[in-house]
């Protein structure tokens, strides 16, 4: 199998940084909203925050492990 060309790598984790700040943010607007409605502010923007920071960090490890899996599949080849 042939090496993935650079501009393809950088847009994989390029994307990836999008995709981690999108949950992160995803996760405090959630939260933001949840607040003003149920007048608990601040604290279920904090809890937005969290669980999205680990769903992001839990989505950048799959990915790489994916990655991990690829490359040692190709070093067997």
């Amino acid at each position: 199998m042939p090496p993935e060309k650079p501009l393809l790598t950088y847009g994989r984790y390029g994307a990836l940084g999008f995709e981690f700040a999108g949950a992160v943010l995803a996760g405090i607007f959630a939260g933001r909203y949840a607040d003003d409605y149920l007048g608990t502010s601040p604290w279920l923007m904090a809890l937005g925050a969290v669980g999205g920071m680990a769903g992001a960090i839990y989505r950048l490890l799959v990915v790489l492990q994916q990655v991990s899996h690829r490359g040692h599949d190709d070093r067997e080849n």
